[in-house]
């Protein structure tokens, strides 16, 4: 005969406490002192007890689930193989563990469909982080119109009824813009597609160049890959338009993409064409040449995301959070002393 599985009521009369004192012992709640949860863990584990998730779930109507989407828009060669959206998901299913809660994974092409209720619905999750706010910016605000616990990485906008945690992309783009100017440049070029948040970095571009006394050039269209940026610059240089003295790239790598490219063609890196991309992915410090780069903190962003996703869960008022945008110098721009 089978053996009947062990409950929590079993387990709190073993221990000698309440069962909710059992259950935030083994959801590790702040509530429990260190000792008292440490002997409950040991003797869930003495015991093999196991709590049973999906009866808990019914029971509290709750998925101890959050899911994570990544919109990818138009941009067909965008994947969550992207490093720095690897770098910060890390950061987020670290944190989720130790809330105990687990990560759901999806991504979204496209702006069609109601794509953000299907997790609430189904109650396949009790909040969502968004990554990517799409090609369509009245398409996104609407989709994010919802009482339901959302938070999205990305830029703020002034119409935004959603919570924000990001950088500043106009800063970013001014600072990567002018420091390319304090460089020597003159002749620069703004290399990535127009989505909003993207066209926030470009805002920042024209502004350095037009307070410089410069003419902002067009953006020169880019899958934020590094197949996207190997291809703008192949296109440039057989199109005879390679008398740019500096790119800005709007992401790294688009970036890392250009160099191998202009290397290939015999084309220096700063000599030639000083380059700043965006992100600071954590290989672009080891990179030949390495490469100048606008920070954005993934271990604080992460952190920000889920901080304030579980605010919202709990009923409480949350504000955007702008991270400190800065750039890092390295050798791919670094053309004066």
């Amino acid at each position: 005969m089978q053996k009947k599985a062990m409950t929590l009521s079993d387990l709190a009369k073993i221990v000698g406490v309440s069962e909710s004192t059992v259950s935030r012992a083994l959801n590790n709640s702040s509530l429990i002192s260190e000792k008292t949860r440490l002997h409950i863990q040991a003797k869930a584990k003495e015991y093999d007890f196991r709590i049973n998730t999906t009866a808990r779930s019914l029971r509290l109507q709750k998925s101890n689930t959050i899911a994570v989407v990544l919109l990818i828009g138009s941009q067909e060669d965008q994947s969550v193989s992207d490093p720095f959206i690897l770098s910060i998901l890390g950061v987020i299913a670290d944190e989720l563990t130790s809330r105990g809660y687990d990560m759901l994974l999806g991504t979204h092409r496209g702006s069609g469909s109601d794509w953000l209720t299907h997790y609430f619905d189904s109650q396949r999750a009790d909040g969502v982080i968004v990554f990517g706010q799409g090609d369509n910016e009245a398409e996104f605000a609407r989709q994010l119109n919802t009482s339901k616990p959302v938070v999205v990485w990305g830029a703020p906008s002034p119409t935004q009824s959603y919570a924000t945690v990001g950088t500043d992309c106009v800063l970013g783009g001014k600072l990567a813009t002018e420091h390319l100017l304090q460089q020597g440049c003159r002749r620069i070029a703004f290399v990535g597609h127009m989505s909003y948040e993207i066209s926030l970095r470009y805002q920042g571009y024209c502004l350095a160049m037009t307070l410089a006394g410069l003419a902002p050039q067009a953006a020169i269209d880019a899958h934020f890959t590094y197949k996207g940026g190997f291809e703008a610059a192949q296109a440039l240089v057989a199109g005879g338009k390679t008398g740019f003295d500096g790119i800005f790239a709007a992401s790294d790598g688009i970036a890392l993409g250009m160099i191998r490219a202009f290397a290939e063609q015999q084309l220096r890196v700063p000599e030639d064409i000083a380059i700043v991309g965006y992100d600071d992915i954590p290989v672009a410090a080891f990179m030949q040449p390495t490469l100048s780069s606008i920070r954005q903190d993934t271990r604080e962003g992460g952190l920000q995301l889920v901080d304030t996703l579980f605010k919202l869960i709990n009923k409480q008022s949350v504000a955007s959070t702008l991270l400190e945008t800065r750039l890092l110098v390295r050798d791919s721009s670094r053309k004066q002393p």
